[in-house]
């Protein structure tokens, strides 16, 4: 199966007119972490990723689309207001706080898209490019306005913050929303409108995708005040489509993740016995994919991506056949 049926079956998975996703993860070997000292060896992994999956076009009719990865850490956007980064070197980079109150953010500045380090992502994109032409790219991490906002402001006081300086909590929310729309304008326009999500590693032919992971602290009211119209904007701006990831404990969120307009496809990483009950709640409402071994959890009536992870060409035929089978 090549690569133009392969997007074929996804765009007729998110316009109701197939139910299944079969996806099989291969084994890439020991990973590489991006740091400033890494940056050669995490390239060469990168690329080495996208290799693995080229050469499973010729052996492995699962619905993978082989993609290269821009993808390193949640630190891109907060980085760009001034946070600080930590590279631990077996995990990926991620950012300290650089607002600690409401005084501190009132001194705090959205950065121009074109002065700011955000324009480094951009240039690792053209490498990318360069490296694999024609490839799909995998977007950036990309976190919702809301997780960006809680990045920027110490957690301590920025969820207190929503009783104490809401009016502060949704300036700087705003903020993030302009910084993020206008760096997706520009990816999009310089590398095209379909891609990869940052996590999981679906396809996406159109709109945005993003993680919105704080709700699980927060209060339907509050997800519905200070994040709910952001989410909104972003599917409205990227063509009516988005992806969500969340791996907050945020059942009590799903009537609002349900109200999202243009949601097409959910991914939340909980429990098994949490996904089965989402499987049926979201059945009518979008996609669904759930994590590697959770292919069990999918209620007959949801459209679902089911996943394998297989270290050998053996193991991974035989998994696609007990997908498949499934």
């Amino acid at each position: 199966m090549d690569i133009a049926e392969r997007k074929k079956h996804w765009c007729d998975f998110y316009n109701g007119g197939r139910r299944t996703i079969a996806l099989i993860e291969m084994d890439y070997g020991e990973r590489i972490y991006p740091s400033p000292e890494t940056m050669e060896a995490f390239f060469n992994y990168t690329v080495h990723k996208y290799n693995v999956q080229m050469d499973c076009l010729g052996w492995l009719d699962d619905d993978r689309i082989p993609f290269i990865s821009a993808l390193m850490g949640t630190d891109n956007f907060a980085h760009a207001f001034g946070c600080p980064v930590i590279y631990p070197g077996n995990n990926n980079p991620f950012s300290t706080p650089v607002v600690f109150s409401a005084a501190d953010l009132a001194k705090l500045k959205k950065p121009k898209l074109e002065d700011s380090s955000l324009m480094e992502i951009i240039e690792y994109g053209h490498k990318l490019q360069a490296a694999a032409p024609g490839a799909l790219l995998q977007l950036p991490d990309v976190q919702s306005p809301l997780d960006i906002a809680a990045l920027i402001w110490d957690k301590t006081d920025f969820f207190t913050s929503f009783y104490d300086e809401p009016q502060a909590v949704k300036d700087l929310i705003a903020m993030c929303y302009e910084l993020l729309t206008e760096f997706f304008d520009l990816w999009f326009k310089t590398f095209g409108k379909e891609f990869v999500a940052h996590y999981p590693d679906y396809y996406m032919p159109f709109g945005i995708t993003l993680s919105e992971d704080e709700i699980g602290s927060i209060s339907p009211e509050q997800f519905l005040e200070f994040s709910y119209p952001t989410l909104c904007k972003l599917s409205e701006h990227f063509g009516g489509r988005i992806g969500i990831h969340s791996c907050a404990n945020s059942k009590h969120q799903w009537g609002v993740f349900k109200s999202i307009p243009g949601l097409v496809m959910l991914n939340l990483v909980q429990p098994d016995s949490i996904i089965k009950e989402a499987s049926v709640y979201f059945r009518d409402t979008s996609c669904q994919m759930f994590g590697v071994n959770q292919n069990g959890c999918a209620d007959p009536g949801a459209r679902v991506v089911l996943q394998g992870y297989a270290r050998t060409k053996e193991e991974a035929l035989e998994k696609l056949e007990r997908i498949r089978a499934f």
